[in-house]
């Protein structure tokens, strides 16, 4: 193979399709070209903390989480791989989960999973697209979260993006050895609607 064709191969490798443009990130679909990170992430044992996966994830588990659902079957989870622009590197994955399309409410969920893009904003501008697809395009009602109290960095990020905390679930997970409560956040249609008003 030729250096040009190399050249070529490589540039179509890191070829992506955003599903949601932002400023320095995109949410593209989620596929099997990143399969390695992904499990890499999920089986981190400082990046699952947050995300709760306690159990090792195969890649064959991984690629069947990817499957479309069969046809004329609603998603329970619709998720994104955030996709670092400028880097251009795929650094997390974003979505909701617990999809009920009869009352029009899902769970967020976020997850950075290379640990230098930490605290630097990118889960609250991938969450700030996320929402804006959920409201907007998806017409969800209702947007929560679950936070467990030592993530004092999502607390600090979900009351940023408009978040109200409605009710503690005391000693709801179990972490390090340790119970901790859960703290349930939300986020209306019609509270973003006004906060976004321009």
């Amino acid at each position: 193979m030729t250096e040009e064709n190399e050249k070529k191969e490589e540039e179509k490798e890191l070829e992506v399709f955003p599903f949601i443009r932002g400023e320095r990130i995109d949410l593209v679909a989620e596929n099997t070209k990143w399969i390695d990170l992904f499990c890499k992430w999920n089986n981190d044992p400082e990046v699952r903390r947050y995300s709760r996966n306690n159990w090792p994830r195969t890649i064959e588990e991984l690629k069947k989480w990817l499957e479309p659902p069969p046809r004329g079957q609603l998603r329970e989870f619709i998720t994104f791989t955030i996709y670092h622009k400028i880097d251009k590197r795929p650094i997390g994955n974003i979505g909701f989960g617990h999809i009920r399309w009869v009352d029009r409410n899902a769970n967020i969920f976020a997850m950075i999973g290379e640990p230098e893009y930490w605290g630097k904003g990118i889960a609250g501008e991938a969450s700030r697209l996320v929402i804006e697809y959920g409201f907007s395009e998806l017409n969800l009602h209702k947007i929560y979260a679950g936070i467990y109290t030592p993530n004092e960095r999502s607390h600090r990020a979900a009351e940023k993006l408009g978040f109200k905390k409605e009710g503690v679930f005391k000693e709801e997970e179990y972490v390090d050895g340790t119970y901790h409560d859960v703290h349930k956040y939300a986020l209306f249609k019609r509270d973003w609607m006004k906060a976004n008003e321009k």
